[in-house]
């Protein structure tokens, strides 16, 4: 075989294997599908027709006298949470106003009492901070914690847990009165 006919069938394989590596490589271009969307309902418009205007008529004025001095109401208590008697429930702890069975409020004062998942005040974690307001149920107790008194308590949205009534000084549990 000559030199000009190697070179041609060089050539020729050369562009064949171009030819067929484009082909392989073709990449073909995306395909539109037309799919037919569902017709929407017709929209159906509600106008209102004013048929007649009414002209508003203002009512009499009639001018209200100022309570007389005498008449002003005077506010009593009807529930003190204080004057429930104190005892002392535990040996060497504080006192408490508060028994199993009984509704507490939490007080305003203190703020947000710790719900914790025992009745250690220093140790065990605290997991749900009932508001001031919120009202307790007294489950089981007490307990002596750091000299605190502590309650097994349930929320009124059934969270449970440990918290103090108070530490002597103050008290954050309020009891309720009895309904």
């Amino acid at each position: 075989m000559s030199q000009v006919k190697k070179k041609k069938w060089v050539y020729l394989s050369v562009c064949i294997s171009l030819l067929l590596s484009t082909l392989a490589c073709r990449v073909e271009p995306p395909r539109l599908v037309m799919e037919e969307s569902p017709t929407p309902p017709p929209t159906v418009l509600i106008t209102q027709v004013i048929t007649s205007v009414i002209t508003p008529t203002p009512a009499p004025v009639t001018p209200t006298q100022p309570p007389s001095p005498s008449a002003t109401p005077t506010v009593k208590p009807t529930w003190d949470p204080l004057s429930v008697p104190i005892y002392y429930p535990l040996e060497n702890c504080v006192a408490s106003r508060l028994h199993i069975g009984d509704r507490a409020m939490v007080s305003y004062v203190g703020g947000a009492n710790g719900i914790r998942y025992g009745p250690d005040v220093h140790q065990d974690t605290v997991y749900y901070y009932a508001q001031p307001g919120e009202v307790l149920l007294i489950i089981d107790g007490p307990w002596c914690s750091w000299n605190w008194i502590v309650w097994l308590v349930e929320t009124m949205n059934g969270i449970r847990g440990y918290t103090p009534e108070g530490d002597g000084n103050e008290y954050w549990l309020l009891p309720m009165p009895i309904q």
